[in-house]
Parts: C-alpha cells; sequence; structure tokens
C-alpha cells in the first residue's frame, strides 16, 4: 500500500482514517446520538455485532474522541511506517479481533470510542519487536512503552464511563497479534537474512591433505596404494605396447621405400 517511504504517504491513511472518525463523530452530534444508539457495540446481542466495525469511529463526547485522537493518530502512523506491507492486515486484525472479544467478553453495556483500538495498536507495536527480534522493531518497542507505558492502567475495572474491557482485550489482541505475526517479513527483514545466510554459507577451502586422510584405515590406505600401483603398470604396460606398433609401422615404411 505504500509504495514510497514520502510522509505523505506513510500519513494519509491514519490521517484519512482518523478523519472518518471525526466525521462520524460530528453526524451523530447532529443526530442527537442516534448512531451510537444503532451502531455501539452491545454484547453478545445480535443487533450489537455491527458494532464490531463501527465502534471504534463512535465517541461520547468531544472531550472523548480528543483523547483518542492523537494516540490512534501516532500509533497507527508508526504501524504504517515500520510495517508498509503488512499494515493494511495488522489493522484489520486488530480492529475486528477487539472488537469481537468486547462483544463476546465485554460487560453488558453499550461499548464506543478507539480506545480499544488504541490499545491493540500499542500492544502490538510492543510486542511486535519481541517476537520479531527485528532491530527497527525492537526500536518501536522501546519508543511505544516509553511513550504510552502509562495506558496499561487503563486495564483496571472500576473507572466510571470508561470501557476497561477494551482496553485490556486490545492489549491482549494486540500481543497476539505481534505473536501471529511474527513470520510475516518485511522487506529490510527478507534483505537482512539472506545477507546473513550468504555470510554463514561455508566457504570451499584447499586443503593440504585430502579432506578424508584421516579417516581411512591402515588398510585402505595401502589398498588405495596398491590400485594406484596396478593402475600405474597397466599405464605404462599400454605405453610400451603403444611404442612396439609405432616402431613396427615405422620399419614397414621403410622397408616399403627400400624396395
Amino acid at each position: 500500500m505504500v509504495k514510497t517511504r514520502s510522509l505523505v504517504n506513510i500519513a494519509k491513511w491514519p490521517v484519512l482514517m482518523l478523519a472518518v472518525m471525526w466525521l462520524v463523530f460530528g453526524v451523530d452530534m447532529l443526530l442527537g446520538g442516534q448512531l451510537t444508539y444503532q451502531y455501539g457495540l452491545s454484547s453478545r446481542e445480535i443487533a450489537g455485532l455491527p458494532g464490531i466495525v463501527m465502534s471504534p469511529f463512535l465517541h461520547g463526547g468531544i472531550g472523548h474522541i480528543l483523547s483518542n485522537s492523537f494516540p490512534f493518530l501516532t500509533l497507527s502512523g508508526l504501524l504504517v511506517f515500520f510495517y508498509p506491507r503488512l499494515w493494511p492486515r495488522v489493522l484489520a486484525t486488530l480492529w475486528l479481533g477487539t472488537g469481537a472479544l468486547v462483544w463476546t467478553l465485554g460487560r453488558d453495556v453499550t461499548h464506543i470510542g478507539a480506545s480499544g483500538v488504541v490499545y491493540a495498536l500499542a500492544a502490538f507495536l510492543a510486542f511486535s519487536g519481541i517476537f520479531r527480534r527485528d532491530f527497527r522493531a525492537v526500536i518501536v518497542s522501546l519508543i511505544v512503552l516509553f511513550y504510552y507505558g502509562g495506558m496499561v492502567s487503563g486495564v483496571l475495572p472500576g473507572q466510571e464511563g470508561i470501557s476497561w474491557e477494551s482496553h485490556l482485550l486490545g492489549l491482549v489482541m494486540g500481543g497476539f497479534s505481534g505473536w501471529l505475526f511474527r513470520g510475516e517479513l518485511e522487506a529490510h527483514e527478507v534483505a537482512k537474512r539472506e545477507k546473513d545466510a550468504a555470510r554463514r554459507k561455508p566457504r570451499n577451502k584447499e586443503h593440504f591433505l585430502a579432506a578424508d586422510a584421516f579417516t581411512k584405515t591402515k588398510a585402505e590406505r595401502a589398498a588405495e596404494a596398491k590400485q594406484q600401483a596396478i593402475e600405474a603398470d597397466r599405464l605404462a604396460l599400454d605405453d610400451r605396447e603403444t611404442a612396439f606398433w609405432r616402431r613396427m609401422e615405422r620399419i614397414k615404411e621403410e622397408d616399403k621405400l627400400r624396395r
């Protein structure tokens, strides 16, 4: 999806998704919360299934969407930048997986907001570096842990008006996705592995002695020497026979000339 690593290509998808969130929020405010009522994620209710997709676009107020906007923008931007090939599948997995877990395990309330996806993004970026053991991914992990480590407190229950289940299950989904996609390599990881494999490839070295010089028994070496002597005698005999017939041919030619 990201063909070049320019800032525009990196930022356009996170900015576009955030713009859709604000657009849906504005429409919902104009409709008096009708979108939240219809498309919020109601746990274990058939009517709440659309909320698996729609609930991250819905927010309860200006403070709610503002608190989610910057983390979503920065974390999704990091995802697009460091995982240019994988990010669409990763984001879809985090988005739908977190919603499905909340629908299955969440409290019997209506869950809205992008915070579950934010927590999933943070967990994926943090754990992916550990599972992949890639230098760049580890750097991203450290950055996320440094700036967003305090988000862990948001998974504790008892906070009024906060879907702590979305936070907790988002962390779980992000960590699981980091493990799930650990073998899906980006271009720089493939190039690094090929380079390492080429460096570890054994070189053909010339040895002063034969490679099996010390593995043969004394009898095997004696038999080999005898065979080599027989072969040398045979070649010498062939050379003598060849020389004899050549001499005979020369004598015949000389006899013809004398006649």
